[in-house]
């Protein structure tokens, strides 16, 4: 027996046995989560119930938002998409999930893959704990108030005709990069008390294209985070350069907050108000450092890819732009007349604006939250703690049981009167009439999520989406350039680009084609 024992447990034989533990030891997870597991009564796919893998690898390509919502559209409004993870479609998750629910419930916090502190090791607002955001938030508040955006409509009028003007200059524009040029530039200067430049220039910022590359960073780290073997390896094999420029990014935020507050002046930007409301330090310069580049992405990237997206949608249903732009010259003699007052008794540009929100909402992920400790009910039922939970945006507002023709861009179902000439059917629209939409599910579309946790800069962001289309349509027509009328590209939906996170917008060349008056 001794002869025999060095040779069965040599090297070659250790590894054969780790082998075979690693294989037997996750067959029996597999077993255990399609049959015993607390969620295996959920439906979904197999290979998804009993493994966290596929779930990365969709999320690692870009596929997630896609498979997750062809998921819901096979299975219904609860579904398992991972081991540990469900989806709801239901309108009342909006609430249980995200709302502040009272006594006897805690906050669903988020999911621990996808926070991480800024270099200065704080939380900005985005990632802060339940009393950290709180208090932030009452901070904040006061930047992004109805009031506050009143003061701040100059700085708003000020970026978009400065896109006017280029629109003229150019006569050609990349559409996705001068939307992202203008709501960058509106609110950097809101922001650091300076522009990034990027209409004057042309071109992005080092600082703002960060940003793009760092969406899609954040989505592969989370993507492995869930195998924190994997996860500790693959950290040394990210290059350096990847951390020095996120250190850069965070350096320049830090130098332009502390340039603006050394500034003597009453400009009304976000500072103005939060140094305003901050008198008794109630925000440290830390987390007020961590934020800033936080209220730059909050009023621009979801901004710029509303206008982009709706811009897309109505050249593919030029009746619709027809309407809207009709209402837009109608009402407004003079450029000078577009206000941001003015500009809320448009009915249709509301509209377009609403269905835009729900046929391609800015993030068409869920949110990842996190069921607390002891469980809590969601749409009535109850889930075990530590559940990972969200509700998808894209697969709730296309789902055929919240709304009527829900794979087609209806503006005129957000109409409040159905007798008005706005209502009627453009030849691309199935039928609908006055009854076609009044089961319609309006209050699941949240395109800002609902709670405490909801985006802050919402108001801002109505605001310069109306104007920056609203000036643009009064200004111009938009053109397919000649000679690429027949591209197939011209004629893809929006949803066929990959997410991670946002969408990866692909660019949209248009020709603007000045308004003889």
């Amino acid at each position: 027996m001794d002869h025999y024992f060095p040779n069965e447990f040599g090297p070659k034989a250790v590894s054969l046995y780790l082998v075979a533990f690693f294989l037997a030891y996750n067959t029996f997870r597999c077993f255990y989560n399609y049959f015993f597991h607390p969620l295996a009564k959920y439906p979904g796919p197999l290979l998804w119930s009993i493994s966290r893998l596929p779930y990365a690898i969709s999320l690692s390509r870009g596929n997630l938002v896609h498979d997750t919502w062809a998921i819901h559209t096979k299975y219904g409004k609860v579904v398992r998409l991972a081991p540990d993870e469900l989806s709801f479609i239901d309108g009342q998750a909006w609430h249980d999930i995200y709302g502040a629910r009272g006594r006897g419930h805690s906050e669903f916090t988020k999911n621990p893959a996808w926070i991480r502190p800024a270099p200065n090791g704080v939380f900005s607002i985005l990632d802060s704990f339940e009393d950290d955001h709180t208090r932030q938030r009452k901070i904040l508040n006061h930047a992004f108030s109805p009031s506050a955006l009143k003061a701040q409509e100059p700085f708003l009028q000020k970026y978009t005709g400065l896109l006017i003007q280029e629109a003229r200059t150019r006569r050609f524009l990349d559409l996705k990069d001068w939307y992202n040029f203008t709501t960058f530039d509106i609110t950097g200067d809101l922001t650091f008390g300076q522009s990034f430049e990027c209409l004057a220039k042309g071109k992005y910022h080092r600082w703002v294209s960060f940003l793009f590359a760092h969406l899609k960073a954040s989505c592969l780290l989370a993507s492995i985070t869930f195998y924190p073997v994997i996860d500790k390896i693959l950290w040394y094999c990210i290059p350096k350069s990847a951390f020095n420029e996120r250190i850069y990014h965070f350096r320049r935020s830090v130098e332009w907050v502390q340039k603006r507050l050394n500034l003597e002046t009453g400009r009304n930007d976000f500072m103005s108000y939060i140094v305003g409301a901050n008198t008794k330090n109630t925000m440290t310069m830390p987390e007020i450092e961590a934020t800033a580049g936080t209220l730059v992405i909050a009023g621009s990237e979801t901004t710029s890819t509303v206008l982009l997206s709706t811009t897309r949608n109505l050249m593919l249903q030029p009746e619709k732009m027809e309407k809207l732009k009709k209402e837009i010259r109608e009402t407004f003699s003079d450029e000078s007349e577009i206000t941001l007052k003015a500009l809320e008794n448009l009915p249709y540009l509301t509209a377009v604006f609403q269905e835009n929100f729900r046929y391609t909402p800015p993030v068409p992920c869920s949110i990842p939250r996190t069921v607390p400790d002891g469980g809590d009910t969601i749409a009535g039922d109850m889930y075990p703690g530590g559940t990972f939970v969200g509700l998808p945006q894209i697969a709730a507002y296309r789902y055929a049981d919240h709304f009527a023709h829900a794979d087609h861009f209806i503006p005129e179902r957000w109409l409040t009167s159905t007798s008005s000439p706005l209502f009627e059917p453009t030849t691309s629209d199935p039928y609908f009439d006055k009854e076609t939409f009044k089961n319609d599910n309006f209050k699941i579309v949240q395109p800002f999520s609902v709670g405490p946790r909801n985006c802050i800069a919402q108001v801002l962001a109505h605001a310069e989406m109306k104007l920056i289309l609203g000036r643009l349509l009064w200004n111009f027509d938009f053109r397919i350039p000649e000679g690429r009328e027949g591209e197939d590209f011209y004629n893809k939906l929006w949803v066929e680009q990959k997410t991670y996170g946002l969408w990866v917008k692909e660019p949209y060349v248009l020709e603007m084609v000045p308004v003889v008056r």
